[in-house]
């Protein structure tokens, strides 16, 4: 049984939808922070959740890659979406990635600016402005 909280949970966040689109596709690999940005990530882990609630960024720290190596590919694999390699940074479908495929051919559709072949249809009044 599909479980759509997830689904939706793991589509609310743009870097999560943009790799699961790539993901129909082909296996995709993932940065792994460098610099001050693995420092961070590797500090403990008391700081690291500060940064990333943070609304304020550190200058040369890779944003991205920080969150995606600790919020968004732990979640996706925590969903069953993905299987993540940590060794080599490749991620492949995971065992529940069926699940959430016509959510992300919508959206890939949507991406490459093609309409959709049932036009959403609205009912209800026409309102006006007055003047």
């Amino acid at each position: 049984m599909v479980n759509y909280d997830n689904v939706f949970d793991a589509l609310t966040a743009s870097h999560r939808r943009q790799l699961l689109v790539k993901l129909l596709s082909i296996p995709q690999y993932v940065s792994k922070p460098s610099g001050i940005s693995r420092e961070i990530a590797e500090a403990d882990e008391n700081l690291l959740q500060r940064h990333l609630s943070s609304s304020r960024t550190i200058a040369e720290v890779d944003e991205y890659s920080v969150s995606m190596h600790h919020i968004h590919l732990p979640k996706l694999a925590k969903y069953g979406f993905i299987v993540w390699s940590q060794d080599d940074d490749l991620v492949v479908r995971g065992h529940r990635f069926d699940e959430i495929i016509p959510h992300l051919k919508l959206l890939a559709e949507q991406q490459d600016g093609r309409r959709t072949k049932d036009p959403v249809v609205t009912k209800g009044p026409v309102v006006t402005k007055r003047r």
